[in-house]
Formats: structure tokens, sequence, C-alpha cells
């Protein structure tokens, strides 16, 4: 298989395994997790720490298990309510088309269940997209936005073009049989591990589609970050950027796409003063 479609299937399900860690396995906490019933689903959500609530959401494929080094730090001073978007980890799925719209709602309806009116949103890759949408359809809800490897429509001004392609000829029927048993072991629901697959690869390769003047009309206090390396391109992060207008820009040296990972204790910091910090534009 290609070297950009191994890349892609890795970060779409690879992410999700689950190895022997102290303390909460989160993504798998009793404990903390809690259901609830959103838009024709059960969605998954575990629930860390005392303060203003924070809305912790993961990239495409994966779970919470893959903020493990975000919640422990962000429960410190937040009340962090981390998500299993849907079709994902541990929240099902349905017959509905899976968009970032849809997403945001959902995102809407969970806080509302909490009697949440208001957020502070940190989302990576695709989380972040759903936290730009969120911003954008139910604006009173987030207070600030962190917008990690975020883009903003799904062409090659955002992706590699290589990548595109080899998505637009992957389905989960066109994957060797290693992989796909490899999926259908790790998922939830393995009766519909091939559906999600494909609804989470067009998912990527069809959405989102943000207008400029759309990203202009989003008026939350918003951190946009990314990694030097990051998989998505760094002219499409600039400008994102400057078309929102209340924004910083956060580019962390020597990492990729998993910034959050990679890098934790550093982006944990700027991510946890921003929010701290009042805002104020610069002129």
């Amino acid at each position: 298989m290609r070297r950009a479609m191994e890349s892609i299937v890795a970060l779409l399900f690879l992410s999700t395994l689950a190895f022997a860690q102290a303390g909460p396995v989160y993504g798998s906490n009793p404990d903390a997790g809690h259901y609830v019933r959103v838009n024709g689903i059960e969605l998954y959500y575990e629930v860390y720490g005392h303060g203003h609530p924070l809305l912790l959401m993961h990239g495409n494929g994966g779970s919470i298990y893959d903020l493990r080094y975000q919640i422990p730090e962000f429960a410190k001073y937040f009340r962090v309510i981390a998500v299993d978007s849907r079709a994902q980890g541990r929240s099902s799925d349905s017959d509905a088309e899976l968009t970032f719209t849809l997403m945001a709602s959902d995102m809407a309806a969970l806080l509302d269940s909490l009697h949440v009116d208001s957020a502070y949103v940190v989302g990576w890759s695709d989380g972040a997209i759903v936290g730009l949408k969120l911003a954008l359809d139910f604006p009173d809800k987030v207070a600030k936005l962190v917008s990690d490897a975020a883009n903003f429509v799904a062409d090659s001004t955002a992706l590699p073009e290589e990548m595109l392609e080899d998505m637009r000829r992957t389905t989960f029927a066109t994957l060797d049989s290693a992989t796909q048993k490899s999926i259908v072991a790790q998922s939830h629901f393995p009766k519909r591990a091939a559906i999600i697959f494909d609804k989470l690869n067009r998912l990527d390769l069809y959405h989102p589609n943000f207008t400029i003047e759309q990203l202009r009309s989003i008026e939350t206090p918003t951190l946009v970050m990314a990694g030097d390396h990051d998989l998505i391109k760094e002219a499409h992060t600039l400008r994102l950027f400057h078309s929102l207008p209340h924004a910083r820009l956060c580019i962390i040296p020597g990492v990729n796409h998993s910034l959050l990972q990679e890098k934790p204790r550093l982006a944990n910091r700027i991510i946890i003063d921003f929010l701290e910090s009042a805002f104020t534009d610069m002129k």
C-alpha cells in the first residue's frame, strides 16, 4: 500500500490502541464515563476536574485516549469534558452522513445536557474543525477556542494532493485483509467498522467547506496552533489565522500533525495560558 495511504490509516485508527498507563485509562474510565442521547446516537464522554468547562475533542478516527497527555493537566485548571465524536471511540453511529455541521450539533446538545452555557473548546485536527463549526453555528457556546492542526476547506490548498488522491481511491474494500481485520478488531462497533471507515474517509475528503466570509464572522477569541511540519500546509494555517478576526497564532517547531502528543508539556502550557489570560486584539 502506498506510503501516504498508510499514514492516513494510522491517523484514522491505530492511535486508538490502548497501552498500559498509570492511573485512569482515558477513554475507558468507568468512574468518569457517561453517555448522552443526542441526534439519534449515544455520545460517550468523560469528565475530570473542576472550574470553567473545557470541551476537548480528538481527531479523525481517534478517541478520548488520544488526548491522554492533555486531560490530567487541563483538569488542574478546568472542568474537562472529553468526548468521543460520533462514530468514533465509544460513541455510536447513525445512518446520517457524517459532517462537521452534525458533529458540532452533537457537541452543542452535549453542553446543553450538562447545563453548560459557554465552554472553552480545545480541538485537535478534525476536533479543531468541529470547534470552528461550533463557534460559527453556536457562538454563545464557545467562550474561547483553541484550534490545533485544522483545515477549513478540503482541497490541495490545505492537504497534499497525493494524500487526497489516495483518499479518493481508497475504501474499506480496497484495504488488504490484515488492515481490515485490525480495524474491525479495534472498533467498539465491529459490524459497522467498514461503514464507519468509509464515512470517516469521506468526511475529510469532502469536508469542511468554510468560506472566508464565514471565518471572518467568527467572533470567538481563537488560538490557531500547528506544527512547523504539519500535515496541514503552513500557508493554509496562516490563511485561517488571518481570516479569523480575533486570533493568535502559534507554530511549534520540530513537530508534525501530532503536536499534542509530541510536545504535550509545551502545548499544554501555551493553551492554558491562552485560556486563562484576558484576550485583547493586537493593533
